[in-house]
């Protein structure tokens, strides 16, 4: 069987915050507007990832926490995925911890001034990302080159990933 992505069409990773697990309200009130580290789930897609790979940052959940579901930040991958204990919990809520991610990504993600909704996707006819497939699935999801094509006339440019200075891990 076929591995769902691979190397040959991967445009982005795409990685999701349901703010039920992850307390984007805090991280916002705490007046931060960029992510260096996201949780993933270890195995074949989170061994896949690389540094200057373009990544995706999803808010997803029912609405019921008030941030409308859609693409809330652009970024890339600074370092390889590694191994990732709850010592440094940051802005994951209990739940977050309940759901056993044991990786991490170091990535460069910077919040978009507003987000690109769920409903501009399907206005736009976007309507076959992973994410809208499969919402539940783990981190980390992917759009494909031929999704990322038709989703650059939504977006706007993409930020140059910093090196880490001055950065606040999450």
């Amino acid at each position: 069987m076929r591995p769902a992505v691979d190397r040959d069409d991967l445009g982005a990773w795409l990685l999701k915050a349901n703010p039920a697990v992850w307390d984007l309200r805090g991280f916002l009130d705490a007046g931060e507007r960029r992510l260096t580290s996201w949780a993933v789930r270890p195995g074949y897609r989170s061994a896949l990832m690389r540094p200057d790979d373009r990544v995706v940052f999803w808010v997803s959940g029912d609405g019921r926490s008030g941030f409308e579901r859609g693409i809330w930040g652009l970024g890339a991958v600074l370092a390889p995925a590694e191994p990732w204990h709850d010592a440094e919990r940051g802005f994951w809520t209990d739940e977050g911890s309940r759901h056993g991610v044991r990786a991490r990504v170091e990535v460069d993600v910077r919040l978009l001034e507003e987000p690109v909704t769920a409903a501009s996707l399907r206005a736009a006819g976007v309507l076959d990302l992973e994410v809208q497939r499969q919402p539940f699935a783990a981190n980390p999801s992917f759009v494909s080159t031929a999704q990322l094509a038709r989703l650059a006339e939504l977006l706007p440019d993409w930020p140059v990933p910093a090196t880490g200075a001055g950065a606040v891990e999450r």
